[in-house]
């Protein structure tokens, strides 16, 4: 027969595992605040760590989640929303049960949620933070960024017109027009950022298959065609986005694999990698994704004559396009998106990236500057 534990012992258990929690997240909440610290304050850290041991860092765990073919960054955020309605319930409860043993029990479920928050800082620092306040893919590629011209921006705008409708001959559309979407689109994606890898050592990396996500209806109310989640190292899209888009999109998702964390950044590599890619249909995305951040670049400089004057001048197709697109989209511009839209904001400019979602359109200043310089 298994002897019962004394209740000294179990008194002495209680008070230990909390106390191990605690040590446990607050080592965690340090090194991770300690990360983000030095990343901004300490010359060399983040080029050291985010060129250094990043890398590594990928090529583990992102193995590890590839060898899943579902999104496991989705299942464990969908675990994540069970358990802290779990625990709140639990936490009610036991407060109403417990009557002499109150302190111990809320001293308990707070070393609990200071682990979490713990491990979860240290994960976003090493895994996705520090990588914000390393040498920008604009300094590594030899990009010198300005104050454009409408003229400038015109110009630019009309090269990509005119590429674009080049890409557009070899593409095909179905019957609503909408070009279609190859069924190895992660496969093709992968190939894409390889290639573009060869041509700059800091893209060289491994390249995972991205991921489809089951709740992408949610996604598109909060405004979300793709997202990359650090403490998986996965790459996921919105498989509702229109097919224009998607391909840019897991492009740009899969760039973040590699440390290039701003928006603006990796959009543009996404933009690179489609163009270069010799793949029929990432490289009319490119183009496309790229004309209408020029688009809204040029409409507040232009009359509405000139506008109208170059809008004119994309393919037939290509605006059917964008009109469904905005068709798309406008089903979602309700309460809920904006306020996730704000959350995003605010999650920018909290990584030095001061226009916000404004960042996004940034890609625009790195098109003109190697248009610019290659003309």
């Amino acid at each position: 027969m298994k002897p019962k534990k004394s209740k000294k012992k179990q008194k002495t258990e209680k008070r230990t595992f909390p106390l191990i929690r605690f040590a446990v997240g607050g080592a965690g909440l340090l090194l991770g605040a300690a990360g983000l610290i030095a990343a901004r304050c300490a010359e060399g850290f983040a080029d050291g760590y985010g060129f250094g041991i990043y890398p590594a860092v990928v090529n583990v765990f992102a193995r590890i989640s590839g060898i899943f073919p579902f999104s496991v960054a989705e299942i464990m955020v969908i675990c994540g929303v069970l358990l802290l309605l779990t625990g709140i319930v639990y936490f009610i409860v036991g407060l109403i049960r417990r009557k002499g043993s109150r302190g111990q029990f809320i001293l308990s479920s707070a070393s609990s949620i200071v682990l979490v928050l713990g491990l979860l800082l240290f994960e976003y620092a090493y895994g996705m933070g520090i990588n914000y306040s390393r040498k920008p893919f604009s300094e590594i590629a030899g990009l010198t960024t300005g104050k454009y011209t409408k003229a400038q921006v015109l110009e630019t705008l009309e090269y990509v017109i005119d590429n674009l409708a080049a890409a557009g001959e070899s593409i095909i559309l179905d019957e609503d027009g909408h070009i279609i979407v190859p069924d190895d689109l992660a496969d093709r994606a992968s190939a894409a950022m390889e290639k573009l890898g060869e041509r700059y050592e800091s893209l060289r990396s491994y390249y995972p298959r991205v991921k489809p996500v089951m709740l992408s209806e949610l996604m598109c109310h909060g405004h979300i065609t793709g997202i990359f989640t650090f403490y998986s190292m996965e790459s996921n899209y919105n498989t509702n986005d229109v097919p224009e888009e998607l391909g840019h999109t897991v492009c740009h998702e899969l760039s973040h694999m590699t440390g290039f964390m701003r928006e603006d950044e990796a959009n543009y590599i996404a933009y690179l990698a489609c163009r270069g890619s010799s793949d029929d249909y990432l490289t009319y995305c490119g183009w496309y994704d790229v004309m209408i951040y020029l688009l809204n670049a040029y409409y507040p400089e232009a009359t509405s004559e000139e506008y109208s004057a170059v809008f004119a001048e994309i393919p037939d197709y290509a605006r059917k396009q964008l009109v469904m697109q905005n068709e798309f989209w406008d089903r979602y511009r309700h309460d809920f998106g904006q306020v996730a839209e704000a959350i995003n904001d605010v999650y920018l400019k909290i990584n030095d990236q001061t226009d916000g979602t404004k960042s996004y359109g940034r890609v625009v200043d790195l098109v003109i500057a190697e248009y610019l310089a290659n003309k």
